[in-house]
């Protein structure tokens, strides 16, 4: 099973996808990226991505290096080229970037020309292997000591690869669990995010979230709160200790690919619901409204191993 990536206007192999080491995304981190997910082979809140992609880019300084529209159709091609690959039944994760391009080997050496901007996009299978069993059972979280970067020094509403302390953070976290995630605290030990999900908890049927004052605002979790709006499930947004966690019934994960995951336990406190009343209402009400059962799908394909789908096919899949 293997897929075509979209690298600077060509469809090629992933063995021939290269890019240059003077790339000024190696050098600076300044990669801006998204990653999303179909249903029912549509792409999910695609809008939504590719502004705040837009968005980012424009708070680091930079005129858009690709306007949203090139972005959608560059995105589009990348999937539609791999759709094949798919049981009709089953869907895809897909992540784009883009980089302002080469920079010189030594920092203070000055360009004659502008570079052209890098730009990427690939797709890859659904991890079901790896969470369908977190559906019921959850994904614990282990508070690490390396911190959020504070606000004021980057501001985490940019998506950007920018995630050194993100990488840290998961080392810590899978020393304690192997199998936990990573919920990070900003400098001022308030809660912020995972290194790749949103976070909520539940207090007597009230949901809580961090502001977007220190985390990514994430789609999934703009999901969740509308979901939440629909059904009549009150969401505040304020900034939370990790005694609102302690005390709270049930607590929850957020992300593109897997949409919501319980949490049963952050460090030493068993939540005393997992999954919690609030996360069936709303996987259910995501399911219904994208015509997917979501962990129904996770159920059928767990079997198939995620780590090994560039030399296997999925087992249902189309030749």
């Amino acid at each position: 099973m293997k897929t075509l990536i979209y690298l600077n206007g060509k469809l090629i192999p992933e063995e021939e996808a290269k890019i240059s080491i003077w790339d000024i995304g190696f050098m600076y981190s300044a990669v801006f990226m998204e990653a999303a997910r179909t249903f029912r082979h549509k792409i999910f809140r695609l809008d939504d991505h590719l502004a705040r992609m837009d968005d980012t880019m424009r708070y680091v300084g930079l005129k858009p290096l690709v306007s949203k529209s090139e972005m959608a159709a560059i995105v589009q091609k990348t999937v539609d080229a791999n759709l094949h690959l798919f049981a009709e039944d089953d869907d895809c994760w897909m992540c784009w970037q883009v980089t302002p391009g080469t920079g010189f080997p030594h920092p203070m050496m000055k360009g004659k020309s502008k570079s052209e901007p890098t730009v990427m996009c690939y797709v890859s299978p659904l991890p079901y292997d790896e969470y369908y069993e977190a559906y019921s059972k959850g994904k614990t979280a282990v508070v690490p000591t390396v911190r959020n970067v504070p606000p004021s020094v980057v501001d985490p509403r940019g998506k950007t690869r920018f995630r050194l302390h993100y990488f840290m953070a998961k080392l810590e976290s899978q020393a304690v669990d192997p199998h936990a995630f990573a919920l990070l605290l900003d400098t001022e030990g308030y809660v912020t995010e995972g290194t790749g999900a949103n976070f909520f908890v539940a207090k007597d049927g009230v949901l809580y979230t961090p502001t977007t004052r220190n985390i990514l605002e994430g789609v999934s979790r703009r999901v969740v709160m509308e979901l939440a709006g629909e059904l009549g499930i009150p969401v505040v947004e304020r900034d939370l200790t990790l005694f609102d966690v302690y005390r709270a019934d049930e607590a929850f994960w957020t992300t593109s690919s897997y949409c919501m995951l319980p949490c049963p336990r952050v460090n030493h406190v068993q939540l005393p619901q997992c999954p919690g009343p609030l996360f069936e209402k709303l996987i259910a009400a995501w399911s219904a409204k994208v015509g997917v059962d979501i962990i129904g799908q996770a159920r059928k394909y767990h079997t198939r191993p995620s780590n090994i789908w560039r030399e296997a096919a999925p087992a249902t899949g189309k030749q």
